[in-house]
C-alpha cells in the first residue's frame, strides 16, 4: 500500500514526514535564458548525439564575447559587470576590481582563441573590434608611467596569465598591434609575474606559462626556478591520471581545468619542458583519458562536485588541449561528443544570463554555490574550455562522426584508487556518478568543504543542495553522529580502505566531544565505518560507529532540485520514502537498522541567495535518524536512490549476519562485510 503524503509533518510508525512552507523568489523562474538561441543547424549525420559542429562553437563564441564588450568601461578600461540584484548575500563580501581584473583577463582568453581561429576580430551585434578594448587597456595598464598602471604584482597576484596565453594563441591580434615600448612594458609585467610568489597548488602554472614568451624575446624567465617547481607539481602525481592539487591537497575539477591543461600546454609552447616533461604529460593524460569519458553524463553535464563548479565548460578543457598537443588517445569522433555535449549542455542551461554574461553559478546564476574567492569574473574561466577551436577545422575532431560515450549505450565503471573514487555511468538512463571514498582536503572549515566534497555520492543530472557560504551544513548524501541528537558532525574527512567498482570501504574518525558533550573524564574514541555497495540502479549503504559510547546515528539520501513555483511531493510505504520535485526524485529505504525516522526537507534561500541547489531552485532531501543513541558496532542498511524523468524501482536487498559477518545480498551480488561484536 502506497500513501499519498502532503508536505507537513506526519508521524507513521518511525517514520516522520516534513517540509517548509514555500516562499516564492523573484527574478530566477527560469534557468535557461531565451534569448541564447543559436542559428546554426545542427548536423544529425556529422554530430549525431549533439549535433553541434564547429559553427556552433564559433556562434557560441560570438555571444560570449558580444555579451561582455558592452560592459567595458572607458575609464577604467575595464568590464564593470553586473549580476541578479537578488543574489547580495555573496558579493557584499567582494572587491569589484578584482572582479573586472579577473573578467578582463579571462574573457581575453576567447578572443585570443576566436581571433586565431577565425582570423577576423569581429563579432555579430558588436560594432567595431572586439580586441581594440583589450589592446587600448593593456597600452595603458602596464605602463608604469600611466595613472591606469596595473601596478607590480603582489604576493599571489596572477593577473596577466590569459594574456600571456592570449599572446601566444594570437600574436597576430595580441602581440603585433602592440608597439615597441609596450611590447617592452608587457614583457617587463610578465617578467615581475614569473617571479611572483604562488599559493603552493595549481597557481604556479600560472606564473611558469609566461616563460616561453619571456625567453623568445630573450628576456629572462626565471626558468630554473619554475622548472623546479614543475618537477614540485609532477611529483603531485597520484595514479589513475589524477593530481592532488598541492597544498589544497584535494582531488577535484582543477585535475580537469588547471592539471590537465596547463600540463599539455607548457610542453606544447615551451620545447625544453617538452623534452624533459613531455613523455610524463603524454602517460598522465592517456591514463587519465581512460576513465574521463565517465564523467559525463548522456546529457553532456558532467559531474559536478568539489569548489569552483561555476567554471562549467572548462572541464573539457583536456579534450581541446590534449588534441591539439597530439597527446590524445580518444577516438576524434568521441573527443569531440563530450566536449560538444558538455559546452551545449551549459548553452542550454542558461549558462549566458539574461545580461549577456558569464554569471556564478552550474546552470545560470547561482551565487549559493560560489566559494569567497569567487568574484563576479571568475566564471570565464569556463572559457578554457573553448580551446577545442585552436583545432584546424580539417583535422578529424571536427571532421569524423560524433562517436558514442559510456552514457551513449552500456554504460560502465572505473575504479581510480589512486584519485580514491570510483565513477559509474548507468545503463539505466545514462546517468554519471562519482563516489568519493578518500579525501585529503586540508581546507576544512572553508568552501562549505563536507557539502560539496564529501557526500557519499555524486550525479550528474541531480547535483547537490547548498545553503551558500556561511550557511548550515548539510547531511544531504552524508552520514553522520551525535553525541546529544541535537549537534551533528557529518561525513568530512573519510580514508579510503577499498576502492572497488562495486564495494567500497572507508572510515572516518570521529571528532572528540566538546566539553558540553563529554559525559565522564575519559575520552572516547572512534569511527565511522562505512560499506557503499553500488548497484546498477542506486546504492546501499552500511555503516556503523566504534565510539566508547552510544552515539545517535543519520543518513542523508540524494538532494534534488524543486524548481521556484512548485511544491515538492512525498510517498511511503514499507519503510520506505520517495520525494518529489519538478523531474526529480530522490528516495531512501530502511533495510535494517535500530528504531529512528525517515523525514524530508525542503531549504529555502538565505537572505541574498536566491537558490539552495546547485541546479538551481529550492532543494530537497530525505533523511534517517535514530531515536535514541546507538550501541558502538550496530550496522544501519539502508537503500538509496536518485532520478531525473524516471520513476524509482525498489530493489530486493536481503541482510542475514553470523558471528562477525554481515551478508547482503543486493542485485543479485553477496558482499561479506565483517562488523566486530556482531553477535557479543
Amino acid at each position: 500500500m502506497i500513501k499519498k503524503i502532503k508536505p507537513a509533518v506526519v508521524a507513521l510508525a518511525t517514520i516522520v514526514i516534513s517540509a517548509v512552507a514555500f516562499s516564492p523568489v523573484a527574478a530566477a523562474e527560469s534557468m535557461v535564458n531565451p534569448n541564447a538561441r543559436l542559428k546554426t543547424a545542427e548536423d544529425a549525420q556529422l554530430s549525431p548525439y549533439t549535433g553541434y559542429t564547429r559553427e556552433h562553437w564559433i556562434e557560441i563564441a560570438q555571444q560570449i564575447i558580444g555579451g561582455i564588450l558592452p560592459y567595458f568601461s572607458r575609464e577604467s578600461g575595464m568590464p564593470e559587470l553586473v549580476g541578479d540584484p537578488g543574489e547580495t548575500g555573496h558579493f557584499a563580501r567582494l572587491f569589484d576590481v578584482g572582479g573586472s581584473k579577473e573578467a578582463f583577463d579571462r574573457s581575453l582568453f576567447l578572443v585570443a582563441v576566436y581571433t586565431a581561429a577565425t582570423g577576423s576580430d569581429r563579432v555579430p551585434g558588436y560594432k567595431g573590434s572586439i580586441t581594440e578594448p583589450y589592446l587600448r587597456e593593456i597600452r595603458r595598464g602596464s605602463d608604469p608611467q600611466s595613472e591606469h598602471y596595473w601596478g607590480d604584482h603582489p604576493t599571489y597576484d596572477v593577473f596577466g596569465t590569459n594574456l600571456a596565453m592570449g599572446i601566444q594563441l594570437s600574436p597576430r591580434f595580441f602581440w603585433e598591434p602592440l608597439d615597441e615600448r609596450t611590447r617592452a612594458n608587457v614583457l617587463r609585467y610578465f617578467k615581475d609575474l614569473s617571479r611572483t610568489q604562488a599559493y603552493d597548488c595549481n597557481h604556479w602554472y600560472f606564473h611558469q606559462i609566461t616563460v616561453p614568451l619571456l625567453e623568445k624575446h630573450g628576456i629572462d624567465s626565471n626558468r630554473e626556478f619554475l622548472t623546479g617547481m614543475l618537477e614540485h607539481e609532477m611529483r603531485w602525481y597520484r595514479g589513475d591520471g589524477w593530481f592532488i592539487d598541492g597544498g589544497n591537497r584535494s582531488f577535484d575539477l582543477y585535475n580537469f581545468w588547471a592539471f590537465q591543461l596547463y600540463n599539455n600546454a607548457l610542453t606544447r609552447f615551451d620545447p625544453l619542458w617538452k623534452k624533459q616533461f613531455g613523455a610524463m604529460v603524454e602517460k598522465t593524460t592517456a591514463k587519465f583519458l581512460e576513465s574521463y569519458p565517465y564523467f559525463f553524463g548522456r546529457d553532456g553535464g558532467h559531474i559536478a562536485w568539489g569548489r569552483s563548479t561555476t567554471y562549467r565548460f572548462a572541464a573539457v578543457a583536456p579534450v581541446g588541449w590534449s588534441v591539439w598537443n597530439g597527446t590524445s588517445t580518444l577516438p576524434p569522433g568521441q573527443a569531440r561528443r563530450i566536449a560538444s555535449g558538455n559546452l551545449k549542455y551549459f548553452w542550454e542551461h542558461g549558462a549566458l544570463s539574461e545580461r549577456g554574461l558569464l554569471e556564478p553559478g552550474f546552470w545560470g546564476p547561482n551565487t549559493a554555490i560560489a566559494e569567497p574567492y569567487i568574484d563576479r569574473g571568475s566564471p570565464y574561466w569556463a572559457l578554457q574550455g573553448m580551446i577545442s577551436l585552436m583545432i584546424p577545422a580539417d583535422d578529424p575532431f571536427w571532421t569524423e562522426p560524433e562517436q558514442p560515450i559510456p552514457a551513449d549505450g552500456v554504460g560502465g565503471r572505473r575504479a581510480l584508487p589512486g584519485a580514491q573514487m570510483a565513477v559509474k555511468v548507468s545503463p539505466v538512463d545514462g546517468e554519471a556518478r562519482l563516489y568519493p571514498v578518500g579525501q585529503p582536503f586540508s581546507h576544512w572549515g572553508n568552501w562549505q568543504r563536507g557539502v560539496k566534497y564529501c557526500q557519499l555520492a555524486y550525479s550528474s543530472y541531480l547535483g547537490w543542495c547548498v545553503t551558500g557560504e556561511g550557511g548550515q551544513d548539510l547531511g544531504a548524501g552524508r552520514n553522520g553522529v551525535s553525541f546529544d541528537g541535537s549537534s551533528w558532525h557529518f561525513r568530512e574527512r573519510p580514508e579510503p580502505l577499498q576502492v572497488d567498482t562495486h564495494h567500497l570501504i572507508s572510515r572516518e574518525a570521529i571528532p572528540a566531544p566538546t566539553p558540553e558533550e563529554k559525559d565522564s573524564l575519559i575520552d572516547d574514541f572512534g569511527e565511522i565505518m562505512t560499506h557503499t555497495l553500488i548497484g546498477n540502479g542506486g546504492e546501499v549503504h552500511v555503516f556503523w560507529h566504534t565510539n566508547g559510547r552510544p552515539m545517535w546515528l543519520y543518513l542523508g539520501g540524494y538532494g534534488i532540485s524543486v524548481p521556484h513555483g512548485s511544491e515538492p511531493s512525498a510517498e511511503q510505504a514499507d519503510r520506505a520514502l520517495t520525494i518529489r520535485g519538478g523531474e526529480n526524485s530522490s528516495m531512501m529505504r530502511v533495510i535494517q537498522a535500530p528504531a529512528g525516522k525517515l523525514a524530508w526537507r525542503v531549504l529555502e534561500p538565505r537572505k541574498g541567495w536566491l537558490h539552495t541547489h546547485s541546479h538551481g531552485g529550492r532543494g530537497a532531501f530525505p533523511w534517517w535518524q535514530s531515536e535514541q543513541a546507538v550501541p558502538s558496532n550496530t550496522p544501519v542498511v539502508v537503500f538509496v536512490e536518485g532520478a531525473r524523468g524516471r520513476s524509482i524501482a525498489s530493489p530486493d536487498v536481503r541482510v542475514s549476519s553470523d558471528d562477525e559477518t554481515l551478508t547482503v545480498t543486493f542485485e543479485g551480488i553477496e558482499y561479506k562485510i565483517n562488523i566486530p561484536l556482531l553477535k557479543p
